[in-house]
């Protein structure tokens, strides 16, 4: 074998495609995720914390205006296009539990990547999402789940571009953290949907026989299958030290992070899986859903959706700490008035 020229690594295909640990090291490197982003997310809990309730909202509208999406939350399989005998309604429910469950999710997202259980919860979410790894099967196909995480992504990432406050620096660091964190989701999603590495099947197949084998005892134990939020029958969501808050970011005892922010003020309630129970939308529309009845829980009111804003306009409105709608404000994300300097 001819010598790896200076400066490259060798990367083992067999380890990348059948190895978690080597497939998310692999990641790390290639998209340089490091230190700098673990601060980031900690310093950005807070501001992507208070737009989650918004986007949880806007994805079950989403979910909710296709057939083809909206029949999972029945039938809990994209394949079968068997209309239920009713229709879930944002009123549902089944629909009201699952926001909760994405609520969760999505904090959990934010919260400490230094763990590799994080990882392994994470490809456990794919796992789930392709009929196995629980007595209740689930399939979503690839599609739906890929479109949900860049229309997450688009409303995270419009959000903190907007904040009227926080530097540039910042908001570069925090939307280059974000986004890594959901391209590595992503492909923990779509290497259960894709057929790499089919010529490992036989070692990947044993390997999974095994850690059913070990689950199956782990629930004779308990008494029960291994729930939502637990990974090798450890509950690894809903516990505190699982905030990124955790994670230490500060260097001099101070008890904030390098960037001036008070460590407790991201100590954040945790949760369980959300993507379980989600179907996603088929297609992503080029035009933002209108808010009004989306993001105000209370109304009862409908919208048009020929009065959706087109892309590019800023969807979400933030007015005593409330996220409102733009169709019902002349508003910055933010509170900061339309046209106004953004620092």
């Amino acid at each position: 074998m001819v010598e790896l020229p200076k400066g490259m690594q060798h990367v083992d295909r067999r380890e990348l495609l059948t190895s978690l640990p080597a497939r998310i090291q692999y990641l790390h490197q290639f998209l340089e995720f490091g230190p700098d982003d673990v601060e980031a997310l900690v310093d950005g809990q807070k501001y992507i914390k208070m737009v989650i309730p918004a986007i949880v909202n806007m994805v079950y509208k989403k979910l909710l205006q296709h057939d083809i999406t909206a029949r999972v939350f029945s039938n809990r399989d994209s394949r079968v296009e068997e209309d239920p005998a009713v229709w879930m309604t944002e009123d549902s429910s089944t629909i009201q539990n699952r926001k909760m469950f994405l609520r969760w999710y999505l904090i959990k997202l934010n919260s400490d990547p230094t763990k590799f259980e994080y990882w392994e919860y994470l490809d456990k979410v794919g796992l789930m999402h392709v009929g196995r790894g629980r007595r209740n099967p689930l399939h979503v196909d690839y599609i739906f789940l890929g479109a949900c995480l860049g229309y997450i992504q688009d409303s995270m990432v419009e959000a903190i571009l907007y904040h009227p406050t926080l530097s540039m620096r910042r908001k570069i660091a925090i939307v280059k953290a974000v986004g890594k964190i959901i391209w590595i989701q992503n492909d923990l999603l779509a290497k259960w949907h894709t057929v790499e590495g089919a010529e490992y099947a036989e070692q990947l197949y044993q390997e999974e026989q095994q850690q059913q084998q070990q689950q199956k005892q782990q629930s004779d134990l308990n008494g029960s299958e291994e729930q939502e939020g637990y990974l090798h029958g450890k509950k690894v969501l809903g516990v505190k030290e699982d905030s990124a808050s955790t994670h230490t970011t500060s260097t001099n005892g101070s008890g904030k992070t390098s960037l001036g922010r008070p460590i407790d003020e991201v100590d954040i309630k945790e949760m369980r899986c959300p993507f379980s129970g989600m179907a996603i939308e088929q297609r992503a529309e080029m035009t933002r859903p209108t808010l009004k009845s989306i993001l105000d829980e209370t109304s009862m009111g409908h919208v048009s959706q020929s009065q959706q804003p087109p892309s590019g306009i800023p969807k979400l409105r933030l007015v005593k700490g409330e996220m409102l709608g733009k169709e019902i404000l002349e508003k910055e994300p933010w509170g900061q008035d339309v046209g106004s300097p953004v620092r």
